[in-house]
């Protein structure tokens, strides 16, 4: 097993480049299909609008944006699927290579409702910040607001899937084995904050990447980090739990109390754990997460 004091520079840029690669695929997978589809849209506008290059714009943006769930949605199962196949082609555990382990009904489950007292805590942090930057973030989080069943799949299972394999799963794995574990947390979460944008949804992501990889370590698996980002995901627009200030006070204790049990329960389903190491070294003990076999 590996100590605290056996890294080395050359396995710390291994493990930084094999992490940067993912990302870039990650990234480049939600750039490009979208891309690709607009550039479908202006070539059709081309031809049914001739030389109206203002309307065929308008219509390119409007229709971009019409797609924009279905979108989100195909590049997630496009980067899941691509990511899996890859690892099953190598002969990879998907234990091993995307933390992917048969977890405790009760942890994912305290895990997905302390997510709830997470999201809760966000929303009040978001009710108090300038005017401006919640307009910069209601723009961003117009997929977030949209209704139906593919725009509900691509925020509540696409998103989560596709963000914790390859956050989580894949890039927090592989620093762990060249870094401290703490700075392996804390790296990926940077990673996950950027990729969402707006000043607003970089903090909070942040914090959604420090606790979901915390859980992670602690679990060796990301299918509680999975239920706990899909229930976020899942209470939708954070502006809209807020609701009017009338009965505001009101409103404000059933939250805390929501809160405070979403964080309890969560602790209680977490504590007593052993680390994912820790199970390793001691294989002859009993597992919270086991392993799932091709």
């Amino acid at each position: 097993m590996k100590t605290e004091h056996s890294y080395s520079a050359k396995g710390v840029l291994a493990a930084l480049g094999r992490s940067a690669l993912y990302l870039l695929f990650f990234v480049a997978v939600q750039v490009l299909l979208p891309f690709v589809y607009g550039i479908g849209i202006a070539a059709d506008a081309a031809i049914n609008r001739g030389a109206d290059l203002a309307q065929g714009a308008q219509a390119v943006a409007e229709r971009l944006l019409d797609g924009l769930s279905a979108l989100t949605l195909l590049s997630c199962l496009i980067i899941a699927a691509v990511l899996l196949l890859w690892f099953l082609l190598r002969k990879k555990p998907l234990s091993e290579a995307a933390g992917l382990r048969h977890c405790s009904g009760w942890t994912v489950g305290f895990c997905a409702f302390g997510a709830v007292g997470l999201y809760v805590l966000v929303s009040l942090v978001l009710a108090l910040l300038p005017e401006s930057w919640m307009e910069e973030y209601g723009k961003a989080m117009r997929l977030s607001t949209e209704t139906g069943l593919i725009p509900a799949l691509a925020v509540v299972a696409g998103a989560p899937v596709a963000e914790e394999l390859v956050f989580r799963g894949v890039i927090q794995s592989r620093l762990e084995r060249a870094m401290p574990v703490w700075i392996a947390i804390v790296l990926q979460a940077v990673l996950f904050g950027f990729i969402h944008g707006t000043p607003v949804q970089i903090g909070y992501a942040f914090l959604m990447g420090l606790l979901f990889g915390y859980i992670r370590y602690r679990t060796g698996s990301i299918l509680p980090t999975i239920a706990a980002h899909a229930a976020f995901n899942a209470m939708n627009d954070p502006l809209g739990l807020l609701g009017g200030f009338a009965e505001k006070w009101q409103f404000l204790a059933v939250m805390a109390a929501v809160c405070a049990a979403g964080c309890v329960l969560c602790r209680r389903g977490l504590s007593g754990l052993r680390t994912a190491p820790e199970a390793e070294a001691r294989s002859t003990s009993p597992t919270v997460c086991e392993e799932i076999t091709e």
